[in-house]
This record gives structure tokens, C-alpha cells and sequence, in this order.
């Protein structure tokens, strides 16, 4: 999320005729080398023979931060050679550029001091082992695809890529089918993961996620099965009516921060209470109001 934030300020503030690519380091996890005090732990044993890890493996768990420090000095270097405004999250990396123009009788020319060459005659010598671009990321354009999004840079708006709205709409398919049996951690960890991500499109989807949250917190272990409550699928329910709703984007326009002075509280031994500058309102909750696993988090 950090990186969408980074991302939405850059979109936001950025002057007509800014443009971005996208590039992925191929096989990131494979390409990092293991030091070699490290070896001796990441050895295998297979057909009677030891095999020594040279490099990390996909899915080390131990290995979650390796491609971090590579990536940030890959930034730095970049940074030095006047590509200022680049930012990845893990091995995906996005550039902008922003635009000198001239004007003339048909309008704004652009021009821009580097291009997508200018940048591998960076990283080539470094040994980056880029996606080739038709593969993975894009040439700089008005538009582009980053973690998961589709960022408009003319508009200024933010959505989510077809692909990845269709894979979220059947994994909603799926929980919703099968909940009436019980489910394990990882069901209802995947959703909840995949759905928090998209919040930062859909803003008002947030208030449906406690539920969940909540739901998954009750698991003792991976392996256990639990059926989920009532608030748990009207959550699921909720989610697949507004993604089975096309057009869904959000507006990356910067807007004047309010402070409207509200301060609320809530007890569960008494109720919730409001103040809104100098005025206040007070509720009772009503008996039989946890119920249903609502808890301190829902009032």
C-alpha cells in the first residue's frame, strides 16, 4: 500500500504530458545469490547427493526481504543518472518522466530528457535481468499497469486491471459457493488479502472488512475448519455485487484537506458518542447488540 500511496502523489501532482513505464526483474528471487555463510543451512538432500543453494528459492520464508536491498540500490543508482521519480514494490518498478514542451500552431509538443534505452543502458551493465518488455511492463505512455492497477495519468484516475478484477470476481464466486461448508485460515486470509488491497480503488468497501478480520483472527491454527458467521458472507456478498459492476475507478485529483473537529468513542457497557465541534450526541446501544459476532470493533 506504501507504493500506491507513493504512486497517487505522483499521478496527483504530476504536470500535463507526464508519462510512465513499467519494467519486472525476471525471476527475482532466483537471480539473488545466497551469501556464502549462509550456504551451508540451504542444502538439499536428493538421490543420495547434498546440492548447496546458490541462490534463494521461490518461497523461502526466510528470504522475504532478499530482493530489497538490490531493488533500493538499483533506485539509487537510477536517481543518479537524473531518473528521479522511479518506485517499485518487490521486483515491479515503475519510471515516470516529466515533459519539456513547446508550443506551436497544433498545440503542445513534448519532448523528455531519457526514454526506455536510456534506462537499460543503465541497468545492462548491472546484470538486471529485465522481463522482456513484451512479456512484462510497457513502453512510457500516458497510461500504465502497476501492482495490479491501471493508472490514467491525463484523467487522473485509478483502476483495477481487468485480469485482476476478473480473478477476484470468481475467487468471490468460490468463497460464497462453498461457505456453507467449513472453511480453513488460507480461504479467508487470501480473500481478505486480495480485498484490502483494492480498498485503495473502492474506499468504501473498508467498513465491510472488520468482519473478516475478526472471523480470521478465531482460527487456532492453519489447518483448522471453521464455518463463516452471517457478516462474513453479507461481506463477501457485498464485495462480488459491487465488482460484478463495471467502471469501477477512482479519482486521484488532489483535494483540500477539512478538519471538521468530530471525535467519537464507543463502550460496549454503554453506547456510542459523538462530538462535532462544539455540539455532542450520545446513543444507548440496545440489549443483544453483540450478538452475531459483533463485538467493541463494530460499534
Amino acid at each position: 500500500m506504501v507504493s500506491c500511496s507513493n504512486t497517487f502523489y505522483k499521478v496527483a501532482s504530476t504536470p500535463p504530458g507526464t508519462q510512465a513505464a513499467s519494467l519486472d526483474i525476471e525471476r527475482a528471487y532466483h537471480n539473488s545469490p545466497i551469501a556464502p555463510i549462509h550456504k551451508p543451512y540451504l542444502a538439499v538432500s536428493w538421490n543420495d547427493a547434498i546440492y548447496v543453494g546458490h541462490v534463494a528459492v521461490e518461497g523461502l520464508a526466510t528470504a522475504g526481504g532478499i530482493q530489497g536491498c538490490p531493488a533500493d540500490a538499483l533506485l539509487d543508482i537510477l536517481r543518479h543518472h537524473g531518473i528521479e521519480h522511479v518506485f517499485k514494490w518487490v521486483d515491479d518498478v515503475v519510471i515516470f518522466r516529466t515533459p519539456s514542451h513547446s508550443i506551436n500552431s497544433r498545440g503542445s509538443v513534448f519532448s523528455y530528457n531519457f526514454d526506455l534505452p536510456s534506462v537499460f543502458r543503465i541497468t545492462d551493465p548491472l546484470g538486471v535481468p529485465w522481463h522482456p518488455i513484451e512479456k512484462k511492463g510497457q513502453d512510457f505512455a500516458f497510461s500504465v499497469k502497476y501492482v495490479g492497477f491501471q493508472w490514467d495519468l491525463e484523467h487522473r484516475r485509478v483502476s483495477l486491471l481487468e485480469k485482476k478484477h476478473m480473478k477476484l470476481l470468481s475467487k468471490l464466486n468460490l468463497f460464497i459457493s462453498t461457505a456453507s461448508s467449513a472453511l480453513m485460515h488460507h480461504d479467508c486470509s487470501s480473500l481478505h488479502g486480495s480485498l484490502q488491497h483494492i480498498t485503495f480503488i473502492f474506499r468504501e468497501g473498508r467498513s465491510t472488512l472488520p468482519p473478516l478480520s475478526s472471523f480470521i483472527s478465531k482460527f487456532r491454527n492453519d489447518f483448522a475448519l471453521r464455518h463463516p458467521p452471517h457478516s462474513v458472507l453479507e461481506c463477501a456478498r457485498w464485495w462480488k455485487l459491487v465488482l460484478s459492476t463495471p467502471g469501477g475507478s477512482r479519482s486521484l485529483v488532489l483535494r483540500h484537506a477539512v478538519d471538521p473537529d468530530i471525535w467519537v468513542d464507543a463502550s460496549s457497557s454503554w453506547g456510542i458518542g459523538m462530538v462535532v465541534g462544539e455540539h455532542w450526541a450520545a446513543w444507548h446501544l440496545l440489549p443483544g447488540w453483540d450478538c452475531d459476532d459483533r463485538d467493541i470493533g463494530w460499534a
